[in-house]
């Protein structure tokens, strides 16, 4: 039986260290301060894979309902495996339980762990083009998400991430994020945001956004959501429709604004140290499997992004606002700026290219 242990050993020093090394945050989760604890015990993880030559570990932040967890567990799991004839085994963490996006990150990087599944954000300090993904508005429409991503974009900054020690096997998604407000305070135009309190992550240009669109953006840890809309600490949130739900943030925030501000890719991760480490053969399983698992990923989170949209729909108990493209405008206008600001820190080489394929999609 070949074990492996992964010991993540997190102290302030460490951690703080870390985050330093990532800069800002970009457009995930980031951890608080809140989240840091003086003494951390280690996580010890035993595999239990018994006769597989190669164990690839992958770390996810989110339970095993996540779109992204799901399509590992029904299509990148078992594709590798029996492409291998089972001397790859594939285990699948969920909910932190190797570390949140950041910390997996760093195990990738220092060949610690295999793979994780995060967000841009803790690769944006590492590569400062991925905050293109933070331009509210970006996309219309997911086709025009995929369009952009995949045909030159996604490779384009693939290799920029190589270049950190990570290397990108899928691209897939977390979706558009979407508005949610507390009972009485529905959000139809920007004049409705005026004087509200709105969740946000510890994000500049997110919170540049909503300042712009007439909101006080309030960043608070994501595990505090719930409880801050409770007890009035802030009027509403925003987060894609599986993210929210998944968490019963719509029970205590029922006014639901379908605006699409944000779309959020995800990115499914192997260590460059410990993926230069297997075979050509190996490799390319893993690769093939990857492409297979986008595909995947991309229709279960917007499949579920769908079906519980049509239950919210359907249930008395939430009112749904759907916008349309003119409905929209007034949001996109007063959120222009960003794409000044965004285009400084990303580079003039990606925002020419991000330009290019947009032109493009709409031909």
């Amino acid at each position: 039986m070949k074990k492996k242990v992964l010991s993540l050993l997190l102290s302030v020093g460490m951690v703080a260290g870390l985050l330093a090394g990532c800069g800002d945050l970009g457009s995930g989760e980031a951890p608080t301060a809140d989240d840091v604890k003086t003494e951390e015990p280690a996580v010890n993880i035993e595999t239990t894979s018994k006769d597989a030559e190669v164990i690839i570990r992958i770390s996810n932040g989110s339970a095993a309902t996540a779109p992204f967890c799901v399509a590992q567990d029904t299509v990148f799991k078992p594709e590798i495996e029996e492409a291998s004839d089972g001397k790859i085994a594939v285990e699948v963490y969920y909910s932190n339980q190797l570390g949140n996006d950041t910390t997996s990150t760093e195990a990738l990087r220092s060949g610690d762990l295999e793979m994780n599944n995060t967000s841009t954000a803790p690769l944006v300090g590492l590569v400062p083009e991925l905050a293109v993904f933070d331009i509210p508005f970006l996309f219309s429409s997911y086709e025009q998400a995929d369009y952009v991503i995949d045909n030159g974009l996604g490779e384009y900054l693939s290799n920029k991430i190589a270049d950190k020690g990570i290397y990108v096997i899928a691209w897939n998604e977390n979706g558009f994020r979407n508005l949610t407000t507390v009972e009485g305070k529905e959000v139809h135009t920007p004049d409705d945001l005026k004087g509200l309190k709105i969740r946000t992550m510890e994000n500049q240009y997110h919170m540049s956004a909503w300042s712009a669109m007439g909101a006080s953006p309030t960043p608070i840890n994501g595990s505090e959501i719930y409880t801050s809309l409770q007890s009035g600490v802030v009027d509403g949130q925003e987060n894609p429709i599986p993210n929210f739900y998944a968490q019963q943030i719509h029970e205590v925030s029922p006014c639901i604004t379908l605006t699409e501000h944000i779309y959020s890719p995800m990115l499914l991760c192997y260590s460059k140290t410990l993926f230069d480490k297997l075979t050509e053969e190996q490799q390319k399983i893993v690769r093939d499997a990857g492409a297979n698992y986008t595909i995947a990923e991309r229709e279960e989170n917007r499949r579920q992004s769908d079906d519980l949209q049509a239950q919210l729909d359907a249930d008395e108990k939430y009112t749904v606002i759907v916008l349309s493209e003119e409905e929209k405008q007034p949001f996109k206008d007063l959120t222009t700026g960003l794409w000044d600001e965004v285009g400084k820190a990303a580079g003039d080489e990606v925002m020419t290219m991000l330009n290019d394929l947009l032109a493009e999609s709409t031909k």
